[in-house]
């Protein structure tokens, strides 16, 4: 039995813009029924990946395959992209904004209207469906936007910052909505500069730095890659590092606090136990005023395999 072809594959995409900046080597894939986080901090690369696989940018090179086929315009109208930049107008309505897009997609007048009614009673807007958007909160309008990307039933979904201005609540609302699309067998590339956001929403992550990709693969994996070692305070800062250093550590000021003691962050070799570290600053007579072991974490990992993007593009 063949495996069905993942819903968006992108290799080697490099577009570049004048001051240098761009991206120069993208590659990941989306496999069916996924979510997948796209992480990275401002000008990592993020939204020029996205315009390019939306066809509102020419990459430099590599290549962009949809459904297992080379992108086109039809390919292009089976996804859902939810851009950067918001482009409601305030004097529509919400029905209608919504009913709009999906007409752009293909849909009859009749067929998107009821698409959007629907939509907004999932979300608890159903009372508010003809109010224009100008009269909602950002939290609501964001929301409606969302739903622009969702009224022609996508096979997959390009959101960038989804959650951006909703409270817990709508947050919660908003994932569900999610959940239930990714149950049906869509996949969501979720790009965000929020680690919390990914861990808590996807399954998969792919990260890029200085416009690379430096890490695709399961949550779990990533997180196993973060740091190894513990934060320590304490005002014996080069006691600290000789206990590091005898383990085959090193040790990294953070910060000073605390009157003359020091946070510390202390890197340890994977093989080297938290207590083998407390017994090193026992041995070393460092005084310590709070030790506190690293978690593994999304955002530690990335951190971590960040920096050397940042280096070779430096």
């Amino acid at each position: 039995m063949s495996q069905a072809p993942d819903l968006l594959r992108v290799s080697l995409l490099a577009r570049r813009f004048a001051g240098g900046n761009g991206i120069s080597n993208i590659s990941f894939s989306i496999p069916a029924g996924s979510v997948t986080g796209f992480i990275g901090v401002n000008g990592a690369g993020k939204s020029t990946t996205l315009r390019c696989i939306m066809g509102l940018l020419r990459p430099d090179a590599g290549e962009i395959h949809l459904f297992g086929a080379p992108a086109s315009l039809a390919a292009r109208a089976r996804i859902g992209f939810l851009p950067e930049e918001r482009g409601l107008f305030p004097h529509e309505r919400a029905r209608e904004a919504i009913a709009f897009h999906g007409r752009l997609k293909g849909m009859r007048r009749r067929e998107a209207l009821a698409a959007a009614d629907r939509l907004l009673e999932r979300i608890g807007l159903g009372a508010r469906r003809n109010e224009k958007l100008a009269s909602l909160s950002k939290g609501n309008a964001q929301r409606v936007q969302v739903l622009c990307a969702l009224v022609h039933e996508p096979q997959l979904l390009l959101l960038d910052e989804p959650l951006s201005g909703l409270d817990p609540v709508g947050q919660t609302e908003m994932l569900s909505l999610l959940a239930e699309y990714r149950g049906r067998g869509g996949a969501v590339l979720f790009s965000t500069h929020s680690m919390a956001s990914a861990e808590k929403v996807c399954d998969r992550v792919v990260m890029l730095s200085a416009g690379r990709t430096v890490f695709e693969g399961a949550i779990p994996d990533a997180a196993a890659l973060s740091p190894h070692g513990a934060e320590v305070v304490t005002a014996d800062g080069e006691g600290l590092t000789a206990a590091a250093r005898s383990i085959g550590g090193h040790a990294i000021l953070l910060g000073t606090g605390m009157g003359e003691a020091g946070r510390w962050q202390v890197l340890l070799p994977r093989h080297v136990t938290h207590p083998a570290l407390v017994r090193a600053l026992a041995e070393h007579a460092v005084p310590i005023l709070n030790f506190q072991p690293i978690q593994a974490s999304l955002e530690g990992a990335f951190w971590r395999l960040a920096e050397p993007a940042k280096s070779r593009a430096a």
